[in-house]
């Protein structure tokens, strides 16, 4: 093995030698505060307070990494669950090799992928997981590092690209035990989440084809899904006497196949960006008899169990469109939809003992098809099945200052009868006090609708509370 090892690391290491070595380096400290608009209170979510940057070059061969601090203010009762003075936690971001060859590149390690032809919410962009903590962020930021392989490879205008991760990758969500506005509804215990029986490795490919006007792109995904999802229900008694019986909500991961293809033209003064996913995805739990999760040495008898084989298809897209209209005012629409093509499952148990906790659905309308959300795509997702976003930017005095005001529409009319949809509208101003210090000042409101049918549990209404005045010192080195 360590012969191996020689034959295989050996010419890195000589590379590493004999190259001439660079080190750059960069960063920032952000200081943020972010209030309600309706009382003036702390909005206390995690944030980046410091990152930094540090790449090694060494002749074909570098090194590059990203350190974060993330950053939560503490409760007032902190101190009486815990008596560490700790407040914030470290994040390596990212940590990957880079070899670069004639033909391409080789990258290998904890790093962030980027698919697809749309700026945000592309629903081909999955191969990292989201943390949704910044989903209100741009980019990387609301990204997840990935340990995997990947290699690109230049032929003349094509790029072919592959990417390989040995494991199953989550995405970060809320609890729904702080200030954030968006949660799952259920938490299960670990014990109720079934593991990936078969390998669960990610792989996929694309392949970008550039010409005068643009490019385009076809691509493939296969991996688990980023969160779980219903996989059926299990009820136990004591030995043969049901007369108090537990009933298990268990939980897994679907393997899910992502085909996608997108596109970049160029038209002048117009640039129209466009992705489209096409998702299939199954429940690979076909048997989910297990102990109890719950006092298994007590409720030791599984006398009835319901696993729900389910399959889907369901489609995600994204266009988006750049213009600059006069006065150099930078416009930006995006129009983001999905809907599900086809699913079927087998049935869950229409009985007053039997309900799914968190999930107020008629018992009478117990069917698995009202649980069931994407796994993967676009995180624009769990808040619409149909959204439209308008962006307008304005640089001044060489781009000293900045003005963006951004408007997000939920256009999912299926959910309204004439009513008005939920509304985000956003502005912030960005000032370069210098080179090397900005200061942002944001404003967002959040609309919501007392006459949607969902009510409190309309996810803009549950929102609203999270309107908010911003302030923002960035400084760069």
């Amino acid at each position: 093995m360590k012969r191996i090892l020689f034959i295989l690391f050996f010419p890195v290491f000589t590379a590493l030698s004999f190259a001439e070595s660079t080190i750059d380096h960069g960063g920032y400290v952000d200081l943020y505060y972010m209030a309600r608009l309706s009382d003036n209170s702390l909005i206390n979510i995690p944030y980046r307070i410091f990152n930094i940057n540090v790449d090694h070059q060494n002749g074909d061969l570098s090194i590059k990494s990203t350190l974060s601090l993330e950053h939560q203010l503490r409760s007032d009762t902190y101190f009486l669950t815990n008596n560490s003075p700790q407040d914030f936690h470290w994040d390596l971001r990212e940590l990957y090799m880079q070899w670069f060859t004639s033909f391409g590149e080789i990258r290998i390690g904890k790093q962030i992928h980027a698919w697809g032809s749309a700026d945000e919410n592309s629903p081909i962009d999955v191969v990292n997981p989201l943390d949704y903590y910044y989903l209100f962020s741009a980019g990387a930021e609301r990204k997840l590092a990935t340990f995997s392989t990947a290699t690109d490879l230049y032929i003349n205008n094509t790029k072919l690209g592959f990417v390989f991760s040995p494991v199953h990758n989550t995405h970060r969500t809320p609890g729904g035990d702080d200030d954030f506005p968006i949660s799952i509804p259920i938490a299960p215990d670990p014990e109720q989440i079934f593991e990936i029986d078969d390998n669960p490795y990610e792989i996929g490919g694309f392949i970008n084809q550039t010409f005068n006007f643009g490019d385009v792109t076809f691509s493939y995904f296969q991996g688990y899904d980023r969160i779980f999802n219903l996989t059926g229900v299990n009820v136990y008694g004591r030995g043969p006497d049901l007369s108090f019986s537990h009933i298990d909500i268990l939980f897994g991961y679907r393997k899910t196949r992502v085909m996608g293809a997108g596109s970049v033209l160029l038209l002048g003064d117009v640039t129209l960006r466009g992705d489209l996913g096409y998702f299939d995805t199954q429940d690979q739990n076909t048997d989910i008899n297990q102990a109890s999760s719950f006092l298994p040495e007590i409720y030791d008898s599984l006398h009835f169990s319901y696993p729900l084989h389910e399959e889907s298809k369901y489609y995600q897209t994204t266009f988006q469109l750049e213009y600059t209209l006069p006065f150099d005012i930078r416009l930006t629409c995006q129009f983001f939809t999905y809907d599900t093509l086809s699913y079927s499952s087998d049935s869950l148990p229409v009985s007053e003992q039997i309900s799914i906790p968190n999930l107020d659905i008629d018992p009478e309308q117990l069917e698995p098809r009202h649980f069931f959300t994407p796994g993967m795509g676009a995180s624009l997702a769990v808040l619409s099945r149909k959204a439209g976003f308008i962006s307008l930017e304005r640089h001044f005095n060489d781009e000293q200052l900045k003005l963006n005001l951004t408007t997000m529409l939920d256009l999912d009319d299926s959910n309204f009868d004439g009513t008005l949809p939920g509304v985000l509208l956003e502005g912030h101003i960005d000032y370069n006090m210098t080179d090397e210090l900005r200061a942002t000042i944001g404003l967002t409101k959040i609309y919501g609708s007392d006459d949607h049918p969902d009510g409190e549990n309309y996810r803009f209404n549950k929102m609203e509370d999270f309107s908010h005045l911003r302030f923002e010192l960035k400084y760069f080195f």
